[in-house]
């Protein structure tokens, strides 16, 4: 029985994103499985060409449904990706469920240390979510992307855990916007989750600000090093969420969307192992499928706000 059974949604755009966490994960456990929902069918036929013996490919087909091919229609991509979300999860519960603890793991994550860390913070517990803990410059979203971010989302292999995931599923199909609905509270998958500490027993809000550390909230924190490795107000960096990070060629990057990075220990200890990541996961994609040409956008699209070349 595995430790962690992980589930994440990938469509060919974030692939060599999707590479990297999957890379990371590697480097960091040695327990776990990630059940990959493809939504384009070239990334599960690569996925199973490579063959990454931790790496569980699913196709779109096997979890279709009547509510699923309606919210396909019915809302554009990126938000019928977010829905996908907690139905890839539900549905690694349902029939992977040799294990003691799932999580959904956003593409663009990246682990620096192991995930043990964030399950041993409360080990009992039922259903794990993290705080976005927004600095000043990004305080005015929380009355659209809310308290927690689901970059992350952790279960303990329980019945209240099945309970919130069903019912998160079942709303996301029903309703999953791709702007902030000011009425209803809800943007995205993302706010549904708020209501789980008071609906549900044993939610734990990770305490340690080195889990989903990201651009929203790293001005908040001194970083250091210790021993090669990086801690985040004095706790242990275990994942950075690369959310504005772009692609834009095999060696050139917009890696922050919104501000300029202007502390070197964030760049040169965060960003750039990141980075390099990237680049080599694209240098061996080229090797094994040099057809394969998603994922970038070009320059003239993206802000000038942290151009990096390597």
């Amino acid at each position: 029985m595995s430790r962690y059974h992980f589930s994440t949604v990938v469509s060919q755009d974030h692939f060599f994103k999707y590479l990297a966490l999957v890379s990371s994960l590697r480097n960091t456990s040695r327990d776990f499985k990630i059940y990959t929902l493809c939504v384009d069918e070239i990334v599960w036929h690569i996925l199973n060409k490579i063959s990454i013996e931790e790496v569980v490919p699913i196709m779109l087909m096997e979890v279709d449904s009547v509510m699923l091919e309606k919210a396909k229609s019915d809302r554009p991509f990126q938000a019928f990706c977010w829905t996908l979300k907690p139905v890839a999860l539900q549905y690694i519960m349902e029939r992977y469920s040799d294990c003691e603890y799932f999580a959904h793991l956003d593409a663009d994550l990246f682990f620096y240390e192991s995930p043990d860390h964030i399950f041993l913070e409360n080990p009992d517990a039922s259903l794990y979510l993290t705080h976005h803990r927004n600095s000043r410059e990004f305080l005015k979203y929380y009355c659209s992307t809310g308290i927690f971010n689901t970059g992350f989302v952790g279960c303990k292999n329980d019945n209240t855990a099945y309970k919130a995931v069903s019912k998160w599923k079942n709303q996301c199909l029903e309703y999953c916007p791709i702007k902030e609905d000011p009425v209803r509270k809800i943007f995205g998958d993302q706010r549904y989750v708020e209501s789980w500490p008071d609906e549900f027993p044993n939610v734990h809000v990770v305490r340690n600000p080195g889990v989903n550390a990201a651009l929203w909230n790293i001005q908040n924190y001194t970083v250091s090093i210790n021993d090669g490795k990086v801690y985040i107000e004095g706790g242990p960096l275990i994942f950075y969420h690369f959310s504005g990070l772009t692609i834009i060629s095999r060696n050139e990057f917009n890696i922050n969307w919104y501000y300029h990075i202007d502390d070197e220990m964030v760049l040169n200890m965060i960003y750039k192992p990141y980075v390099y990541t990237l680049v080599n996961v694209m240098n061996e994609m080229r090797v094994h499928f040099p057809w394969f040409n998603a994922g970038f956008l070009p320059r003239e699209y993206t802000p000038d706000t942290h151009y990096l070349a390597v």
